[in-house]
């Protein structure tokens, strides 16, 4: 499916909220609709290329909304209509669904929150890294999680989590893009030495099936350490974790931050390393700078990462970086600009993504807004090199009702 950013998602709906406490409910329902013209060649970044394609998107998202000053309860859905012409033919199907539901109650020492979601998109959607990328694959999620804190203003804070997700993916030829299905335990302790110093001590436990090794479920366990120095000017951090699993093997990280909040700007930097018995050892960090500017703003970043591929057994080597550039050229107006480049680095394979995307943003009125975008896109891996050139227009209105 063609798309640009986080535009993708459509009309951007506040979240439902349905309060449960005796106390009076503020009640808000919010519906949106968008309209959206999307035209692009390429779109999958296939090797050999693709032709030209043109789809019509109508979405339609709601959301209800309660809110209490204890508890909260959001709902939200969304979908589409999808006519997409390509090469190969026409389909017309409903396309792209979300769904959410969560119950949070919350008090200055404690919060309870549990919830779930359903989402199916283009698996590029996700934003799960260059590696996991494979243009062209539709991916669904569905998940469950629930969160439970004590002692959040006390001198020892604890927190528990447990969290489910089942991945399915759909048009893939693939055999690294499998079907899984993992559940999640963790449970964390927070030490406040003093106001400005904090400790943490963490342990997980994570089990996942695959679909193509039924029976065989692969258990993963982390440690964590950290430790937060509140500074004048911002904050400082380390932390030390070691996981243990069951095709990766044993894998110690440490990373230093700092954080500089300043007068316009905020900037994080993180260095560390990573030693794993795939792998060996290696370096990572970041780097995130993000400058307000007197009508916009400027965003910065570098980041390097290691994760590993399980279907490969072989770990990558992540790198990024970009920029992005907003501007309000007047109170109804704004323009954007980003720019950015990504290389996963294997023993197997070296793949790298370049992309360059332009939005205007424009509101007609109060409800309506007219978005439009173009964006190009250079992937380059051992299929070889593929590049993509597509465009949008979207028309959309999001409006409240208070009963």
């Amino acid at each position: 499916m063609l798309s640009l950013g986080s535009s993708r998602a459509g009309v951007l709906v506040s979240v439902a909220v349905i309060g449960v406490s005796p106390a009076a409910a503020e009640v808000v329902l919010t519906f949106g609709i968008e309209q959206r013209l999307e035209a692009g060649r390429n779109i999958d970044l296939s090797v050999p290329e693709e032709g030209r394609s043109v789809a019509s998107v109508t979405r339609l998202a709601f959301g209800a909304v309660s809110r209490t000053p204890l508890d909260v309860l959001e709902f939200s859905a969304a979908g589409a209509l999808l006519v997409e012409h390509a090469a190969d033919g026409t389909e017309v199907g409903f396309d792209r669904p979300e769904m959410g539901l969560r119950y949070t109650r919350e008090v200055p020492n404690a919060l309870f929150s549990i919830g779930a979601q359903y989402r199916r998109d283009d698996i590029d959607a996700f934003d799960e890294g260059l590696a996991e990328t494979d243009f062209g694959v539709t991916r669904s999620d569905t998940s469950a999680d629930v969160r439970l804190e004590t002692g959040r203003t006390a001198p020892l804070g604890l927190a528990f989590n447990a969290e489910y997700l089942k991945t399915e993916y759909e048009d893939t030829t693939d055999p690294e893009l499998v079907d899984t299905e993992s559940a999640r335990i963790g449970a964390e302790a927070t030490l406040r030495f003093t106001e400005v110093l904090e400790g943490r001590v963490g342990l997980a436990f994570q089990r996942e099936t695959r679909a193509d090794t039924p029976g065989v479920p692969v258990e993963t366990g982390v440690a964590s350490v950290g430790l937060t120095y509140l500074l004048a000017n911002g904050s400082a951090n380390a932390d030390l974790s070691r996981s243990s699993d069951d095709e990766e093997g044993d894998r110690t990280s440490l990373v230093l931050g700092r954080t500089f909040v300043l007068p316009a700007a905020t900037v994080t930097v993180q260095i560390g390393a990573t030693d794993g018995e795939i792998g060996g050892t290696d370096v990572i960090g970041s780097l995130a700078w993000a400058q307000a500017l007197p009508s916009g703003s400027l965003d910065l970043l570098v980041e390097r990462s290691v994760s590993f591929d399980e279907d490969a057994i072989e770990s990558v080597t992540e790198t990024r970086a970009s920029i992005a550039w907003g501007h309000d050229i007047n109170a109804l107006s704004s323009l954007g600009l980003s720019l950015s480049h990504e290389i996963a680095d294997a023993p197997s394979e070296r793949s790298t993504l370049s992309q360059f995307a332009a939005t205007y943003r424009y509101a007609l009125t109060e409800d309506w807004g007219l978005d439009s975008g173009v964006r190009y896109r250079v992937r380059q891996d051992a299929e070889g090199r593929s590049e993509s050139p597509d465009v949008f227009i979207a028309l959309s209105r999001s409006f409240e009702f208070r009963p």
